[in-house]
């Protein structure tokens, strides 16, 4: 290639650069973050509405749970833009409450999305220490919120949580006592591809696919699938396999051992929706029109069933749990069954 023609190749690509950010510079005027905030906090509290139906409605099928005070907190150090933060969502303390889930006890408690947290357990949240664990695992701009989270999980734990909340200016004392659902959070996690994991604690899903979802109940199949993930404890027992998540995880033993827990994630899913008052209908609903919109799409490698092999699953799932009888409006999840028999 002569030196001239490098030259105009870069020239071009210059001005090629030069007009996509014109373009998008004129794109974006008008555009008011504060509103895009607002966005995404409401994917948040769909998320956590969503959430807190299923680990509450499942919690006695659960081996492994913990004290919920339905509450999803924010911290405005985690917005990088602090009088933004301010403009969105009105913070007067470092930490406020992005999401109350309805029928929990800060719910029940008369505690509002808005409000700003002020105090657990008379200690202020802006002198909250950070743990050492949190620390090493959190970046720092969601320390805080964590071991505030922390700190409240141990103020449950000992029969009683007493929060100091402000509304409007005025601050009112909130006494909360435990409530236990499964031992699972969730999160959206900002992302421009359609993805969604499982770490064995929390549940994240992607902004994209999200605001994908038809309905909720769409919604709910997606998180009731990471979810089972999380209670079926699929992170511990592939690592005791020491199986490979990497490029080599897509072949031979370690992809088996993956979709193993895949197909059991699919199976248990549906009854946790079900036992929510979701629709377990709305899993077919989605992979169906996902599959024939994406082809391959997400979740399609050889760790995962195609989309119709999917579908057919859940259709047999879903015939199976309505021929099981339930109790009290709901049904024992057999694979959550096993799972409390082997720990004991």
């Amino acid at each position: 290639m002569s030196i001239m023609f490098k030259f105009l190749v870069l020239l071009i690509l210059a001005c090629s650069g030069l007009l996509s950010s014109a373009a998008s510079a004129q794109s974006a005027v008008g555009y008011d973050p504060a509103v895009g905030l607002k966005n995404l906090q409401k994917l948040d509290q769909r998320l956590h509405e969503i959430g807190y139906r299923l680990v509450s409605a499942n919690s006695k099928y659960c081996v492994n749970q913990r004290s919920n005070s339905g509450l999803l907190l924010h911290d405005i150090t985690q917005y990088g833009d602090a009088q933004l933060a301010r403009t969105a969502f009105g913070f007067t303390t470092p930490i406020a409450v992005n999401a109350v889930a309805a029928g929990s006890i800060g719910g029940r408690a008369g505690i509002r999305a808005g409000d700003n947290l002020a105090k657990i357990n008379g200690q202020l949240v802006e002198n909250i220490p950070v743990d050492p664990v949190v620390a090493k695992n959190e970046r720092p701009e969601y320390q805080r919120v964590a071991s505030a989270y922390l700190l409240l999980a141990e103020a449950l734990s000992e029969g009683r949580a007493k929060l100091s909340v402000s509304r409007n200016g005025v601050a009112h004392s909130v006494e909360l006592t435990p409530e236990l659902t499964c031992a699972s959070r969730f999160q959206i996690k900002v992302d421009d591809d359609r993805n969604a994991s499982a770490n064995g604690k929390i549940v994240s899903i992607s902004s994209a696919l999200a605001e994908y979802f038809a309905d909720d109940d769409e919604f709910a199949a997606v998180a009731a699938h990471e979810l089972a993930h999380n209670l079926l404890n699929h992170r511990d027992r592939l690592n005791r396999q020491k199986v490979n998540r990497g490029f080599f995880g897509q072949f031979g033993k370690s992809a088996r051992r993956i979709k193993d827990t895949e197909i059991e994630a699919d199976r248990l899913s549906v009854w946790l929706m079900a036992n929510a008052g979701y629709d377990p209908e709305a899993a077919i609903r989605f992979w169906t029109r996902y599959g024939k919109e994406h082809g391959k799409g997400i979740f399609s490698a050889s760790t995962h069933y195609r989309w119709k092999k999917r579908v057919k699953l859940f259709e047999e799932e879903i015939a199976r749990m309505a021929k099981t009888e339930s109790q009290e409006g709901k049904r024992v999840p057999p694979l959550l069954l096993t799972d409390q028999r082997a720990s004991n």
